[in-house]
């Protein structure tokens, strides 16, 4: 069983993003993530949202020119959403930057999450010196009636 568990609450979405906070148990690392709108598919190449649930995690290498400069980053998979469909934790600053990836950072705005690169740096640093198979991921929605103290 995981010790850590990498909890995203789905918060903001647009026609064009959606945005949720995210939190480590057993740390105090946190920030936000920006991926594709809705709605949810469990389909690869439909530039929309990953299925809420939980997932397992891997270390990935991307061929991807922007985010192999990072690599290994974080691959997201479960029993509907196979590695094959390469849901990966990784860096980007717009909608435009993932075709249904998480895109992680550390401030935030409409369509749009900042500090990526360093953001990214940090998780994977935490995940490494805890070791991966220690971590699984949630995704939950919360969209009205959430506790937060920010507005977008």
């Amino acid at each position: 069983m995981a010790k850590h568990t990498i909890i995203i609450t789905r918060t903001w979405q647009t026609d064009n993003s959606t945005i949720s906070n995210y939190e480590i148990t057993g740390s105090s690392i946190k920030g936000y993530f920006l991926e594709r709108p809705g709605p949810d598919t469990q389909e690869s190449y439909q530039r929309k949202r990953i299925p809420e649930g939980n997932y397992s995690i891997k270390w990935h290498y991307s061929s991807i020119p922007t985010v192999s400069p990072y690599n290994p980053v974080p691959l997201l998979f479960n029993a509907t959403a196979p590695e094959s469909r390469n849901i990966l934790i990784h860096n980007g600053n717009f909608p435009r930057d993932t075709d249904g990836c998480l895109l992680i950072g550390s401030s935030r705005g409409v369509d749009f999450v900042g500090n990526s690169v360093k953001k990214l740096k940090e998780l994977q640093n935490f995940i490494t010196s805890k070791g991966i198979s220690n971590f699984s991921l949630t995704i939950k929605s919360c969209y009205s009636g959430c506790t937060t103290s920010e507005g977008l």
